[in-house]
């Protein structure tokens, strides 16, 4: 119905333009220039504003504030923004600000749809949103605004029923499981369950909505209500009922009971794969390698060729009998293009990549002199290094943790340089709020103080659950939002006075592995405590460990930013200039921990035009290949 997000008039700026890249505002003042972007939030606003005050071409505006929206639809003064162009236009600000035109956009339709909301008509606003929601997919207007226009008594029990039925079907296509929703996620998704309690279907589509409630109810992680929803097994007499009781007990950990469920499913349509495949998702999830292996071969039976099922055979039988030739054909699948071989490929990988630097090196060569010869008794002695260029201070960190987790704790490191990039790593790009490292010549030693044995429970807790990247994310939020702003400094510091090695982990888990995940479980949390970004607490920690002396640090700070980027799209200028910063500061000689891993996450950023990505991905390539 609408086309994408695209630049729909762009003929009030060109005479300022240079390359079609970039528009210098008016000076500030005398000393400053705002300089903005075309692809960006603050571009957006700039010409939104300047239209609502000069009020000489409100639609050119309104069109720039449909495009601002889609970066955060909540955000109150861009909704206050909004309000003055509704207000300035009168009672028909639809038609006054967004005339109906050949083409449509989805953020100017998703604008029409607020507007309608406000005047009243919420059948064709809610309509209008899922249309445009479809088309932006980024951009999360059911929480932003949907939800609060059918929250009120009798909005929802307005709409027509197909209408509920496409809103709450949208809601869930969109709302991650509960063990995957970070902890404003499943807030989120317990509001829709409860607003879904009101609806009462017509009878075409009452089948159909019993297995949406209980899906609204298992994403709200609200998993005995699904159960009581759903009934007893052996009364269920409907296929999409006993999937949806499936895939609760799924998410309850309870494959056997989940397993009963779509036995009974693929009963009622044994020539639907679903149910089969659900089954065999339940398994492998719980590791139950053999059982998944039989509901996927069961698959396979009937369609040779599903995308789906065959990786996931490849990767039980992979996993149960250590086959690498299985592992290999599902590589094969990925680099073919399929997204499920792609995704088990990352999960058989498991870990985040390991620092390569020359102590790195060393410390691999030692912990295996240590597995071989067993706990030695602490005899205390030192250990020097000589390096040809100064590495990061994290290097030290590692041995340090590494011979403690083999009973070596009195012994001394030292690490020295025989050679000081330029520019200097030990200097911060520039200054910080919070530096982690400090210096006396070329030795480090941590700027924080130790954070509480508690704290560093919480961060060995998150660093010891399975890699998979899309539940960390989660896990770490939950935290995040439990913390008081003393506690994430205190979290911040778990950098440099990381926990231990958990007692009888020494030989799975080395201190390159482990410190590095420390470091990543730390950004993920700070990455999520609060909401605000301009002036947040998070924002200053994440750029003191990005700007501040180089570090292993700076590569988690780097990937948590560019996640930043990428959920809350409004930052990805601000995160784009402080990574051109960094740049700027890579170093003349030496090993830099941090430059492969910011081109690689750098091409994430939204912003970025198509040369740019051209451009990274060109250095990452001729930094590999070096």
């Amino acid at each position: 119905m609408f086309t994408g997000l695209e630049n729909q008039n762009m003929s009030w700026w060109k005479p300022f333009s240079r390359k079609g890249t970039k528009v210098p505002a008016p000076a500030i003042t005398s000393e400053k220039t705002l300089e903005l972007r075309t692809g960006t939030s603050e571009f957006e606003a700039f010409i939104a504003f300047a239209e609502i005050e000069s009020g000489e071409n409100l639609p050119h505006g309104a069109e720039h504030l449909a495009a601002l929206l889609t970066y955060a639809p909540a955000r109150p003064e861009w909704l206050h923004l909004a309000r003055r162009y509704a207000q300035r236009a009168g009672d028909r600000a639809d038609e006054v600000l967004l005339p109906e035109t050949e083409h449509r956009y989805a953020s100017t339709e998703a604008l029409r749809a607020l507007l309608w909301a406000w005047q009243g008509r919420l059948s064709e606003a809610v309509d209008r949103l899922l249309h445009a929601q479809e088309a932006l997919p980024t951009t999360d207007y059911l929480n932003a605004w949907a939800r609060e226009w059918i929250e009120p008594a009798g909005a929802l029990e307005s709409l027509p029923s197909n209408l509920q039925i496409r809103l709450f079907g949208n809601v869930i296509s969109r709302t991650p499981e509960a063990s995957m929703s970070g902890h404003y996620q499943l807030l989120d998704a317990r509001r829709w369950a409860a607003i879904s309690a009101r609806v009462v279907p017509a009878s075409e589509f009452r089948l159909q909505w019993t297995m949406l409630r209980l899906g609204l109810l298992r994403r709200a992680g609200e998993f005995e209500e699904a159960l009581r929803l759903a009934g007893p097994l052996a009364d269920i007499q409907d296929w999409f009922t006993a999937v949806g009781r499936g895939l609760v007990l799924r998410q309850m950990s309870r494959p056997d009971d989940a397993e009963h469920a779509f036995r009974k499913a693929v009963g009622m349509r044994p020539d639907d794969l679903s149910a089969y495949l659900e089954a065999a998702d339940t398994w492998l999830d719980c590791e139950g390698w053999a059982t998944a292996r039989g509901w996927y071969e069961a698959v396979i039976q009937q369609e040779p060729e599903h995308p789906w099922a065959r990786p996931s055979l490849l990767y039980c039988q992979w996993k149960e009998g250590a086959d690498d030739t299985r592992l290999a054909q599902l590589v094969g699948l990925a680099g073919e293009g399929n997204e499920r071989a792609n995704s088990l490929w990352f999960r058989a990988q498991g870990a985040l990549p390991e620092p390569q630097d020359a102590c790195a090196n060393i410390l691999r060569e030692l912990r295996d002199q240590l597995i071989r010869a067993g706990t030695p008794v602490d005899s205390g002695e030192n250990i020097n290094i000589r390096v040809s260029s100064l590495e990061a201070p994290s290097n030290a960190l590692a041995l340090r943790l590494e011979l403690a987790s083999h009973g070596r704790t009195q012994c001394n490191i030292s690490i020295h340089a025989e050679a000081i990039p330029s520019p200097d790593p030990r200097q911060p790009v520039e200054p910080v709020e919070y530096a982690l490292w400090h210096y006396e010549e070329d030795q480090a030693a941590p700027a924080l103080p130790p954070p509480p044995l508690h704290i560093r429970e919480t961060v060995s807790a998150l660093a010891l659950e399975p890699y998979f990247p899309p539940r960390n994310w989660a896990q770490a939020s939950h935290v995040a939002a439990s913390l008081s702003e003393e506690a994430i400094l205190q979290v911040f510091a778990c950098i440099v006075h990381p926990p231990a090695i958990p007692a009888g982990r020494k030989e799975s888990i080395s201190a390159l592995a482990w410190l590095t995940r420390v470091q990543m479980v730390v950004m993920q949390i700070i990455a999520q405590y609060g909401g605000d970004w301009e002036g947040s607490i998070r924002r200053s920690l994440l750029y003191s460990a990005l700007l501040g002396p180089s570090d292993w640090a700076t590569i988690a700070a780097i990937r948590a930013l560019a996640w930043i980027s990428v959920a809350q799209r409004a930052t990805a200028l601000d995160i784009h200039r402080h990574f051109e910063k960094l740049e700027g500061w890579r170093p003349d000689s030496g090993h830099c921990c941090w430059l492969g891993p910011l081109y690689q996450s750098w091409v994430d950023l939204p912003i970025l035009f198509d040369d740019e990505r051209e451009t990274l991905n060109r250095k990452f390539k001729e930094l590999r290949n070096a």
